[in-house]
């Protein structure tokens, strides 16, 4: 899978290429962008009984999720949304933290000094600044025992981030906090989970399914289908 939410960060610009790892900057590249596929609107299903694609009316989001995960592995799926939460406290990242792949620490705007650090399981394992440099702490400045470092999990890391949050040099940077997943759908954050899911499905060479699974109460509650032909 070759496709994400883009919100903004050099991070996101990076997870747009499944696999890759974020290296020193090189020579920019500017021009056009090139222009968006031209599709045709086939037809527009509204499904509020039985299933689709296995996903059935008034399942859980747990169902859900198992059956779109088996999709991804499989290849089935072309295209999964990715799950963004945005925070201002720090302390919300507390049980968060092991469910997500990604967490960003930045100023109100985009900043080239905003940090950017990989997790796997909680376990931090790369560290790097918008403008692309890799980092083997943050803060550079800090003491090695006070500073965030690869290797760094759970309560070691949550407390690294509590402590540099109220340090007037830092504060900054966690002016707004974002957690990114790959694949959770939200289902790990309450907040969350009353949104729609979103997967695509590559139905012939041309032709395309593009499904929105609505939720109420973490049940499915009606899919949306429209089915596009590429021009």
């Amino acid at each position: 899978m070759k496709h994400f939410i883009i919100i903004g960060t050099s991070l996101l610009l990076c997870l747009a290429n499944a696999g890759c790892r974020m290296e020193t900057a090189g020579p920019e590249i500017t021009g056009p962008e090139p222009p968006p596929p031209a599709v045709k609107l086939l037809s527009r299903d509204s499904i509020t009984t039985g299933t689709y694609r296995g996903i059935a009316i008034n399942s859980t989001d747990d169902a859900t999720f198992a059956i779109l995960e088996d999709y991804r592995q499989k290849g089935v799926a072309s295209y999964q949304g990715a799950v963004h939460n945005y925070f201002a406290d720090v302390s919300d990242l507390k049980e968060r933290l092991p469910f997500f792949d990604y967490l960003t620490l930045d100023e109100q705007t985009d900043t080239d000094s905003g940090v950017q650090i990989s997790l796997v399981a909680g376990r931090v394992t790369e560290i790097a600044l918008n403008n692309r440099t890799a980092l083997k702490q943050w803060p550079q400045t800090s003491d090695s025992t006070e500073a965030i470092r690869i290797g760094d999990e759970g309560e070691v890391l949550y407390n690294k981030l509590v402590a540099l949050s109220t340090q007037s040099a830092f504060a900054p940077k966690f002016q707004r906090i974002t957690l990114l997943a790959k694949y959770s759908y939200a289902i790990y954050d309450p907040a969350k989970a009353s949104l729609p899911w979103n997967i695509t499905f590559q139905v012939e060479p041309d032709i395309s399914e593009a499904a929105t699974v609505h939720f109420k109460k973490k049940k499915v509650q009606y899919i949306i289908v429209n089915r596009f032909q590429r021009l």
